[in-house]
């Protein structure tokens, strides 16, 4: 009887220390979150100010505190990817895809990785996986026409960026990127009619200006190419890093080593 009733007892506490744990647990779990919350609204903020290198210092103690946090992963990712650290990059985004391997963010950011180390084919088959899951995904669309652009494809990459336009007609991404596959082309006339206005609408994006000057080049317009050029240099002065080939052929033929002062 005696025997029992201390069975009993320990039994009593050791399930009143087992609600005391999980107390704890859940308690921490909430400190946990709100900071990470909060870290994340920082990092977020860091990441839009094109301050890459400081965002990825919180996407780190975010890590720190939980090591499968997507959105750190993904932010990390994007990070490197911004900085063209494309292997470094890759890593963050297989720990999203080893966790849900149908993670669209993933799946479109592991492909731009691949396409950032001109690995085309393979960057292909994850846009071709986010088609299979949802034939209007409309980055998947840019991003897979954006690969044949790179392969020079580009009858081929003008039907992908047409299906995006037919979902979403005023995307800056799929309007710059289809009116640069007309201009490799040399249907330059058909490429200013596509992204003028556009480019008119969005004075702060530098790869609409870089188009706009790429295709004027093409043509032979120098003088109005130097000027989109020197737009999209006051935006980015890392222009050259982001131009294709090509483009970087004809920036070089135009601007040669002219630096602006802003640049100095």
């Amino acid at each position: 009887m005696y025997f029992s009733t201390i069975i009993v007892a320990l039994s009593i506490l050791y399930i009143s220390a087992s609600v005391n744990t999980i107390r704890l647990a859940d308690a921490q779990n909430v400190i946990n979150s709100t900071e990470i919350d909060s870290l994340l609204e920082t990092a977020y903020t860091l990441f839009n100010q094109k301050k890459y290198h400081e965002a990825i210092k919180y996407y780190d103690k975010i890590l720190a505190i939980n090591a499968s946090e997507i959105n750190a992963l993904n932010h990390k990712g994007l990070a490197l990817w911004r900085l063209h650290k494309y292997n470094e990059a890759l890593p963050y985004f297989d720990q999203i895809l080893a966790i849900n391997p149908s993670n669209v963010k993933a799946l479109n950011n592991k492909g731009l990785a691949l396409l950032g180390l001109q690995k085309n084919d393979e960057a292909i088959k994850y846009f071709d996986q986010l088609l299979s899951m949802n034939a209007s995904d409309l980055y998947a669309l840019i991003n897979k026409g954006g690969t044949l652009l790179a392969l020079e494809k580009n009858d081929e990459a003008i039907k992908y960026f047409d299906q995006a336009l037919s979902i979403n007609a005023s995307n800056v991404y799929a309007i710059n990127n289809k009116a640069e596959a007309l201009a490799e082309m040399g249907k330059n006339e058909e490429a200013i009619s596509v992204i003028e206005k556009t480019a008119r609408d969005n004075p702060n994006d530098e790869y609409l200006q870089s188009t706009m000057a790429f295709i004027l080049g093409n043509m032979g317009k120098d003088d109005s190419a130097r000027v989109y050029y020197e737009k999209a240099l006051r935006i980015n002065s890392n222009l050259t890093e982001i131009l294709y080939e090509k483009e970087l052929d004809v920036f070089n033929r135009i601007m040669g080593n002219k630096i602006l002062p802003q640049q100095r």
